[in-house]
């Protein structure tokens, strides 16, 4: 514990969660915020045609939500939308659209901006707003879009270092109950939801607005592959593979250590051309952590490129662990490999929903072993397994999930019911 200056023991106030701790002559008295945050919330009406987006806890203009608003700009919707934002600075911000309106996480005026919007739209829950004394109000509506799918690695509910925590678990129960509208793309997220999730009622399974990207044309891929090598200053010449692993809970970093060198040479000999890896680490990485990566060998750092899925269409080959990210991928129908070294260790600690063998993808757990499944790909063999995966998981993604769920919006506006 921090040791308290002079002043701090006589008077001093620190704002914890849900909680004002105020210290008074070494007395230390808590007050419940959500209080005055429900009255605060309360005051403001709900304004029919104002949608409210976030991205994973405040990250940029991406994911589901993003394609969404693709749509509802297309059709020139008379809405007023917002997006809450983590950061606020210029190179945060560029990527959204002029007609978009930024607030900041966990703020007074994020608070009055959910409090007062009609459409709640995210691909993650709102735990922390919540427990800050954000209520749902009845006439406002929730569509839930999470943000994986097809996913090995478990979440929620079936994690347990999450459900150990009391308060988390209480105000996730909350979020779920809160939720009007899931949206899914296959029979087994739609499982998935109801095993994860806590009283999960009404999915749909539209697809994911986000994977509308891969049954663009092929001009229009061509024009985002453009822009990614453009962003990221990788020479048009150059072939791309897209390193994107997940987290670990325990924060260990010995699972990341490629060899890009031989990764290359091994890309070079089995597809041509000359090779750039492009890494992409998951939200939950801190700086600390990122800064202490060992790759050996340069990679090309794309943590700020705001929307993976621009990634993954300009990626002629992607690399990853446990990211749902390449089941995405995988609808692009490009060469897609595993690289995890503690497949056992993980299975324990967080568990898998079903077995990585009964994935498209050859496993490797070292170097070696993976420069030795690129070298050895077949694509026939490939293309057959993801046609079998698709099809044993229920896929339904069919380019078209934006329009069916901007159909929703535009039906319960018209409607003014949540019914």
């Amino acid at each position: 514990m921090a040791k308290l200056r002079p002043l701090e023991r006589i008077f001093s106030i620190t704002n914890s969660g849900a909680y004002k701790k105020v210290m008074i002559l070494g007395i230390p008295f808590k007050f419940d915020r959500t209080k005055s945050n429900k009255k605060f919330c309360a005051s403001f009406p709900v304004q029919k045609n104002k949608i409210l987006f976030m991205n994973y806890l405040g990250n940029p203009y991406g994911c589901n939500p993003k394609y969404i608003v693709e749509e509802i700009l297309k059709r020139k919707l008379p809405v007023d939308m917002v997006w809450i934002c983590k950061r606020e600075d210029e190179g945060f911000l560029k990527s959204f659209p002029k007609e978009m309106r930024c607030v900041k996480y966990k703020t007074k005026e994020c608070m009055k901006e959910m409090a007062s919007a009609r459409f709640w739209v995210s691909n993650y829950h709102f735990v922390k707003l919540l427990s800050l004394g954000v209520e749902k109000k009845e006439e406002q509506y929730y569509i839930q879009t999470w943000h994986g799918a097809l996913g090995i690695k478990k979440i929620e509910k079936n994690v347990k270092n999450l459900t150990e925590d009391e308060k988390w678990t209480e105000f996730a129960k909350l979020n779920s109950q809160n939720v009007d509208c899931w949206i899914s793309n296959s029979k087994f997220e739609t499982e998935i939801y109801k095993e994860a999730f806590w009283d999960v009622k009404n999915i749909q399974e539209y697809g994911h607005p986000r994977n509308d990207i891969f049954f663009k044309s092929g001009e229009e891929k061509e024009l985002i592959k453009n822009k990614v090598y453009s962003e990221l200053g990788i020479s048009s010449d150059k072939k791309f593979l897209l390193y994107v692993p997940t987290f670990r809970d325990c924060q260990d970093l010995s699972c990341y250590e490629l060899d890009i060198e031989n990764l290359k040479d091994s890309l070079h000999q089995k597809f041509g051309g000359d090779w750039v890896v492009v890494s992409r680490m998951h939200p939950h990485f801190k700086r600390k952590n990122l800064e202490k990566l060992n790759f050996v060998g340069n990679v090309v750092e794309a943590n700020n490129y705001p929307d993976i899925q621009e990634l993954l269409i300009a990626a002629d080959a992607a690399i990853t662990d446990y990211s749902s990210c390449i089941f995405d991928f995988i609808l692009g129908r490009k060469p897609a490999f595993i690289f995890a070294t503690d497949i056992k260790e993980y299975n324990t600690e967080r568990g898998f929903y079903y077995p990585l063998e009964t994935t498209p993808f050859s496993i490797a757990v070292d170097n070696t072993e993976l420069c030795e499944n690129i070298i050895n790909f077949d694509n026939k063999d490939y293309q057959r397994k993801i046609d079998e995966f698709l099809q044993d998981k229920g896929c339904i993604e069919d380019g078209h999930a934006s329009e069916r769920v901007v159909d929703l919006i535009e039906k319960i506006m018209k409607e003014g019911t949540n019914d």
